[in-house]
This record gives C-alpha cells, sequence and structure tokens, in this order.
C-alpha cells in the first residue's frame, strides 16, 4: 500500500510539471550543419611491410630469428 501511494503521488507531481527546453540549432552536433564540410578519412595500408614466409617444421628458434631480423648480422 504504502509503495503504490509513494509511486502515485510521484507520478502525479511528475506529470504537472513543465518539460524542458528543445535544444537549440547552435547545441546540436556540428555534423547535422549542412554548412559544415566534412573531410575524408584516410587509412593507412596495414599490409604494408608485410613478407609472406611458409609455414615449416621445427626448428633451431635462434637461427629463425637471425634469418627474420631486419637488422641482420646484429646478434650473438
Amino acid at each position: 500500500m504504502k509503495t503504490i501511494l509513494i509511486l502515485g503521488v510521484s507520478t502525479a507531481l511528475s506529470a504537472c510539471a513543465n518539460a524542458p527546453d528543445l535544444p537549440t540549432q547552435n547545441m546540436l552536433a556540428p555534423a547535422a550543419r549542412a554548412y559544415v564540410e566534412t573531410r575524408a578519412a584516410s587509412f593507412p595500408d596495414v599490409l604494408a611491410g608485410y613478407t609472406s614466409r611458409p609455414v615449416k617444421g621445427p626448428e633451431d628458434w635462434r637461427a629463425l630469428n637471425r634469418q627474420q631480423s631486419s637488422a641482420a648480422g646484429e646478434g650473438h
């Protein structure tokens, strides 16, 4: 009974309140304005510099690292 009374009173009071004003055009997002230009997005090539390497059986991992290293000749 108390819950119904609390909900009823709060609903009745909120129904009597004034609705808030709608946002003006200046407050809206710039994309919604017709005079604002947008830039085309450029995306980098995700496969640039990719080197295909075939699948092989297990080998010495240190030798494989030396072969695939961009700084050949460095290391042990």
